[in-house]
């Protein structure tokens, strides 16, 4: 994959008038972040824009601002909003944004910014670093291109982008850049406390209950070095969580003692639909086990889709994970 200079980059997204923005589907943290920092980003170039993704903003990212321009696809509401660009974040296929792609036609001018390093380079214009920490920190550097100062909204999207693509600074990612990175984004006075608070100290019933259900789920293989955990329809329903309230859950699997590869499987309300995230430590790298199924990521963090039951999405990954893993 080939990735466009910086200069070629954002000349690109001066000549272009309008913008349609989007990520990926069930988006984190890092996909909402630096998606609403981009957008401001580009109103303040004067642009026309309007965010659209396929699903809803996600409650437990209450502390990002500006929550009003974000839009969920619907084919008959969406339809009439003309635009010559898209602007794409935290992506490594275009496919990642979901419905929104209808949208998408040959004339359109595809804007790619993403630190994947199994990004595809789909975009007429890629703004690709694969060691940026997050995507928050490749549209940082988009911002200094244009001497845009940031206000504090922008930084906190920023912020909240490298917070949770890091898991607050604690994965290996969490380069010296990244910390700089954040140090630029506290000088404008976000409000530290309150981010933090929320995305790591703020809890429904609901969720624990949740996670007390899935620790007992716990499964192990290969001398401990895999764990996972397949989570069911049933789980959610009875414990009246949803789907995101599972996100960070991986890392209690993550990070048992002698675990090396960790994952874990969600039942989608799609009938043979399971939805797989990775974790690693050490030199195994899930993101070769993710593109095997047609997903992707980075090296100790990666996810991907199967079309196929529970049990056997269970039964295929373990095989797989043996395979690249070498382990016995």
């Amino acid at each position: 994959m080939k990735s466009n200079s910086l200069e070629t980059f954002c000349q690109g997204l001066k000549k272009q008038k309008s913008f349609l923005l989007a990520s990926h589907v069930s988006p984190e943290g890092d996909a909402v972040g630096s998606l609403i920092a981009i957008e401001s980003l580009l109103r303040r170039l004067g642009k026309k824009t309007k965010i659209i993704c396929d699903d809803i903003f996600p409650e437990r990212l209450s502390c990002l601002p500006h929550q009003d321009r974000w839009n969920v696809y619907s084919k008959n509401k969406n339809d009439k909003f003309s635009f010559d660009s898209l602007v794409v974040t935290d992506c490594p296929t275009l496919e990642r944004i979901g419905r929104v792609k209808e949208m998408v036609t040959p004339e359109t001018v595809v804007f790619n910014i993403d630190h994947h390093i199994s990004n595809v380079g789909f975009g007429r214009f890629n703004f690709v670093q694969p060691k940026a920490a997050a995507c928050g920190e490749v549209v940082y550097e988009i911002f200094k291109y244009f001497k845009l100062p940031l206000d504090k909204d922008e930084a906190t999207s920023l912020y909240v982008s490298l917070s949770t693509d890091t898991g607050s600074f604690k994965y290996s990612n969490s380069s010296a850049k990244a910390h700089l990175v954040a140090a630029e984004l506290l000088r404008t006075g976000i409000d530290i406390e309150r981010i933090n608070e929320e995305l790591y100290a703020t809890y429904s019933l609901n969720k624990i209950q949740l996670y007390s259900r899935l620790l007992s789920k716990v499964q192990t293989a290969f001398n401990g070095k895999v764990a996972w955990v397949a989570m069911s329809r049933l789980d959610l329903k009875d414990s009246g969580a949803t789907y995101e309230d599972t996100e960070g859950f991986i890392d209690f699997l993550k990070n048992l003692k002698e675990v090396k590869v960790a994952f874990f499987l969600s039942e989608m309300q799609r009938p043979d639909e399971v939805k797989v995230s990775f974790r690693s430590k050490g030199n195994h790298d899930v993101n070769q086990i993710a593109t095997t199924f047609g997903g992707g990521g980075h090296k100790k963090a990666a996810g991907c889709t199967l079309r196929m039951s529970l049990s056997q999405a269970v039964d295929a990954i373990l095989k797989e994970v043996k395979k690249q893993s070498q382990f016995k």
